[in-house]
């Protein structure tokens, strides 16, 4: 492993255990995820992870913490994957710790503390000119009449002297409890950057719905569509009236930032060296409990101890072990709403001939294809979780083409694409969430009928290739003995050819027969608005164009490679995820595979 780590990027499987940093075993299958610190120390061998600084890691946890653990028990239906309206409540409140700090500013407690600080005198004894001495120190005779060094003469009555032990004394503001009011200025300071930093992502969040609400340039489509989503946790209404909370609540804290910044800019909090550090629980001093302005620190640092619990390293590491699970349980949720056109909020159900599955392994994600037969299986793609707070790492091994890596993507521009090559972000902060993760699915879905479009059937018995003759939208070739089918075939059609193979023993290209036919079932089905189309097929490929919704399907070859493309009729913007979403694409297919 490199020096250098990303949280929850490596899993163990190894069959002994591992120990992380000396308080937990990492067993096989588990994460190496972060305890907090930077160290990583495996058994003898030193790391270090990468510890990321983002102001929407607070609110990105909350969200899938929330959601995570309804999404165990509740309905994919029933349940949003955007951004919880729980999570939208509280943080569009002031936290009792924040009221009381407005309360305590208000009053001027801290500002006294700061212009008119408790100090303490500090002696000290130095040897001096004997013109600045003022006062004596304890010992001075005994110490002038050890020094001879010091007398500036000797007389017959004693000893006129150069310098002598005195004691100075000055001012100490570096008593306790003035340390504890500079280290409480420190720790607000810090409280109030997170929360600012989290509300101004939520406040993003927020106005995106709006616009969504109110916009003219996305598709009425993908509006209504993200609209109704985000919905299942506010309305329309709603959504502006939370706005309207967050402006008061970050207009207040930006008052209490600014307060603070200038108590640290002026006054005692100069005074106090940064180097000095206070215990996480304080001791009860007589200024403490009785000063009337001093009493007000302790009462600040237990309020602001309840909002920012410290952890050990080990109950660290577990609680982001929790997240990674609740990431996971998220990341389900997305897919399963990605996957409702085929298996309407269900883990398995018969699509174009096939029976699909979604299964969860570990903490990934499989989507399954099985053959009506029980003879042909195989794995369409496989979605691995990553929770972890970075861009997308560079100079990585390929990654085959049906894995996929779905990560919050914070610090990646998502406004470019809809995802990049195999890695998808996906976070209850981003509106198109599920439309990222549905284009993926269309173009897998779409791409796995395609494949075999027109495929010829061969080996066709010769009572099975004379009926065929008769049958519309299927292609014959008497000397290869196969068929094509390349349109609707009518149903009792489609079961007297299906009944004359079985009897001939081609039970093989009955089944084939019955695939093909469902796959041109899937096809002529409109995605956008489920409406019933005509097939056209043509000799490189098809054309399908829905008289409803105004879509058109092409899918034609193009020199080695065969290409498809779902788009709106009559519309200059081509494959606009943004305005779009899902319903417009396009991608490239070979003999092995899908070129996105």
């Amino acid at each position: 492993m490199p020096n250098s780590i990303e949280p929850s990027r490596y899993q163990w499987v190894g069959n002994f255990n591992h120990n992380l940093n000396g308080h937990t075993e990492i067993s096989k299958d588990g994460l190496l995820l972060c305890d907090g610190s930077e160290r990583c120390q495996l058994n003898e061998k030193n790391h270090s992870f990468i510890v990321p600084i983002n102001s929407e890691i607070d609110l990105f946890n909350r969200s899938i913490e929330t959601i995570g653990e309804e999404a165990i028990d509740s309905c994919s239906s029933t349940l949003s994957p955007m951004l919880p309206a729980v999570v939208i409540d509280s943080e569009s409140k002031l936290l009792p710790f924040e009221e009381l700090l407005l309360e305590v500013l208000d009053r001027g407690h801290l500002h006294q503390i700061s212009i008119r600080p408790r100090i303490d005198i500090r002696y000290d004894d130095e040897v001096v000119d004997i013109a600045r001495a003022k006062r004596l120190g304890k010992g001075a005779l005994v110490h002038l009449a050890s020094h001879s060094e010091d007398w500036q003469r000797q007389t017959l009555s004693g000893v006129v002297p150069k310098k002598v032990l005195a004691r100075f004394s000055e001012d100490d503001h570096n008593i306790y409890e003035n340390r504890i009011y500079a280290r409480l200025l420190d720790k607000i300071d810090e409280h109030l950057k997170r929360r600012l930093s989290s509300l101004k992502s939520l406040q993003v969040t927020l106005d995106h719905a709006k616009e969504f609400y109110q916009s003219e340039n996305i598709d009425y489509r993908l509006a209504n569509e993200i609209c109704r989503l985000w919905g299942i946790t506010f309305s329309e209404s709603s959504t502006s009236k939370a706005s309207e909370l967050l402006d008061g609540v970050l207009t207040s804290l930006q008052f209490l930032h600014k307060s603070i910044r200038g108590l640290k800019q002026s006054g005692l909090y100069l005074l106090i060296s940064r180097n000095t550090k206070v215990g996480n629980t304080l001791y009860r001093t007589n200024i403490l409990n009785h000063d009337a302005h001093y009493r007000n620190l302790l009462i600040l640092w237990e309020q602001l101890n309840k909002v920012s619990l410290k952890v050990s390293p080990k109950e660290q590491f577990e609680h982001n072990e929790m997240l990674a699970n609740a990431y996971s349980n998220y990341v389900g949720l997305v897919l399963k709403h990605a996957l409702q056109p085929y298996l309407n909020h269900e883990n398995e159900k018969e699509w174009a001939g096939r029976k699909i599955k979604l299964q969860k392994n570990n903490l990934e994600w499989e989507l399954l294809s099985e053959s009506d037969n029980g003879l042909e299986s195989e794995i369409l793609f496989t979605l691995i979780p990553w929770l972890a707070y970075v861009p997308k790492p560079e100079n990585l091994i390929k990654i085959p083409q049906n894995i996929f890596i779905a990560w919050p993507g914070l610090e990646q521009n998502i406004k470019e694409a809809a995802y990049h090559e195999n890695w998808i972000p996906v976070s209850p902060l981003d509106m198109y969430c599920i439309e990222r993760l549905g284009l993926l699915v269309d173009k897998i879905m779409c791409g796995k009928v395609i494949s075999t479009f027109s495929k010829p059937i061969t080996k066709i018995p010769k009572q099975s290739l004379a009926l065929s003759r008769r049958l519309s939208h299927i292609a014959v070739d008497s000397e290869s003995y196969q068929v094509e089918v390349q349109g609707e075939v009518l149903k009792e059609d489609l079961d007297k050819l299906q009944s004359t193979l079985m009897r001939e023993n081609a039970s093989s290209q009955a089944y084939d027969l019955i695939l093909r036919s469902e796959e041109i079932l899937f096809l002529i089905k409109c995605p956008v608005c489920n409406s019933r189309t005509k097939l056209y097929f043509q000799e490189t490929g098809f054309k399908i164009n829905c008289n409803n919704c105004k879509t058109g399907r092409y899918f034609r070859k193009e020199r080695e490679f065969y290409e498809f493309e779902q788009v709106y009729m009559n519309l200059s913007e081509k494959n606009d995820f943004f305005k779009y979403g899902r319903n417009s694409y396009s991608f490239k297919y070979i003999d092995n595979g899908l070129y996105f």
